[in-house]
């Protein structure tokens, strides 16, 4: 696995719903790739980026849920900020991964070989 951070920072990667297509097949696209090796070490999600992390009732992420149980099972660490999931009212509707803070995202993103930012 490449020490390389997906950075979402909305729950979408574009605009209106076609934004919310290609983010949940960006995320399908990450369980299909035969390399295994190449995965991301991390997923972040900032912003409205948690509402994919989460249960909520802005977006439907049924599918993008069982997409990121898939790749956390595959040794992709899903980490979602702690002050944008209080923003939304979701600390407690976080449905895979684990809750990080501003302090522990930077050390990773100062660190690792490169954040792809969507």
């Amino acid at each position: 696995m490449k020490n390389k951070t997906v950075l979402f920072k909305s729950d979408k990667i574009g605009e209106g719903e076609l934004g919310s297509i290609v983010a949940n097949s960006f995320i399908y696209a990450m369980t299909q790739i035969s390399n295994k090796d190449i995965l991301p070490k991390k997923i972040v999600f900032l912003n409205r980026g948690v509402l994919l992390s989460t249960q909520n009732d802005k977006i439907q992420n049924k599918d993008t849920i069982i997409y990121l149980k898939t790749l956390e099972s595959l040794g992709v660490e899903i980490l979602s900020c702690q002050t944008c999931l209080e923003h939304f009212g979701l600390k407690d509707k976080v449905l895979v991964g684990r809750i990080g803070n501003g302090l522990e995202v930077m050390e990773d993103f100062l660190t690792n070989e490169g954040v792809i930012s969507l």
